[in-house]
């Protein structure tokens, strides 16, 4: 389902064995569904075929590190294809629109709504295609983000609130029948992406470097400078807090 491209975009970047359903729901903001521009969204939100909210979704690493992925899919996806990790098509069309391809039967348009610091809205509308079956929908998602910490190493705590809606003319009628397919295929994408953003988001914490030479040369120079600012600041600060740790059981009696 298209509506899953969004899901499995976004992302990003994370640990789904560890999701938990959440009782508190996310409200979607309004300001985004006024006008006649938001009408598409606004469908989505308020006469979905499915809702799903789950939290628990880990990444490792530093919130500023991920902020700046999300809000840069295409370089993000590059990232992947460079760690070896996922083989995302991700192609900017606009100052906040892009072309979405995952190569397994996922294709679409996503457009980032709002990216403020905690909270990221995206819409995406495409198609899911596998052998016989098309199937076209759109997905309103909604990522609320908060860092956390254990010991020396810092992690994103993640909770995402989507709305999926078929839009295949001829599945409308059925289309809330088939509700626990739908949950099952977006469940197993999202689980699928967050496992793997949260392996290149270990890659890039232990050894940065490693992934940001494999990128082709002469490709994304103002955003791995931007990315290597962002990542010597995370490793500078998780060395201060050692060798403060250091100092303090050194003259704890």
């Amino acid at each position: 389902m298209s509506v899953r491209t969004t899901v499995t975009l976004v992302l990003a970047l994370f640990s789904f064995a560890a999701a938990t359903p959440q009782a508190t729901s996310i409200p979607f903001p309004e300001e985004l569904l006024k006008g006649e521009q938001r009408r598409p969204v606004k469908e989505v939100v308020e006469d979905f075929t499915l809702h799903r909210q789950v939290g628990g979704l880990r990444l490792l690493g530093r919130q500023s590190v991920f902020e700046y992925l999300v809000a840069r899919p295409d370089f993000a996806a590059s990232l992947a294809h460079a760690a070896g990790v996922l083989k995302y098509t991700v192609t900017r069309q606009g100052p906040a629109e892009y072309w979405a391809d995952d190569h397994k039967g996922l294709t679409g348009r996503l457009e980032i709504l709002q990216a403020a610091e905690g909270q990221k809205v995206f819409y995406a509308q495409g198609r899911y295609k596998k052998g016989i079956i098309r199937i076209p929908g759109r997905v309103a998602l909604v990522v609320h983000s908060a860092e956390g910490r254990e010991g020396d190493s810092f992690y994103v705590e993640n909770t995402i609130s989507a709305f999926v809606r078929v839009d295949a003319a001829l599945l409308d009628p059925l289309a809330r029948l088939f509700r626990p397919i739908v949950e099952r295929i977006m469940n197993n994408k999202v689980a699928f992406f967050f496992r793997k953003a949260n392996e290149l988001s270990t890659k890039l914490a232990q050894d940065p470097e490693a992934v940001l030479q494999k990128l082709p040369p002469d490709t994304w120079q103002k955003e791995v400078a931007e990315l290597r600012i962002l990542l010597k600041a995370d490793q500078a600060d998780i060395g201060h807090r050692r060798q403060a740790q250091t100092r303090l059981s050194r003259t704890s009696p």
